[in-house]
């Protein structure tokens, strides 16, 4: 079983056909969440690792938690439903 990586929901295979390719009809499958609807193929994948940027956290993240009290722990806090 496959999760998906967006909000550990239930991906389900997809197949699907390309109809605008350059050489005919092409058979392909991606994966589907059932939950939020985010696709994942390799083409897909591909673009994603290509032009990933890393993301920067500043210091200055923590020091807003602990000025607004802010708890990620707390029970005030849901999780995403999957």
């Amino acid at each position: 079983m496959t999760t998906c990586t967006r909000c550990q929901g239930l991906m389900l295979e997809e197949h699907m056909i390309d109809l605008e390719g350059d050489y005919g009809e092409m058979w392909s499958f991606s994966w589907r969440c059932v939950n939020c609807g985010h696709r994942d193929d390799a083409v897909l994948q591909h673009y994603r690792e290509l032009y990933a940027n890393p993301v920067a956290v500043s210091p200055a993240t923590g020091m807003l938690q602990e000025a607004f009290g802010v708890s990620w722990e707390s029970e005030d806090i849901e999780s995403l439903a999957a």
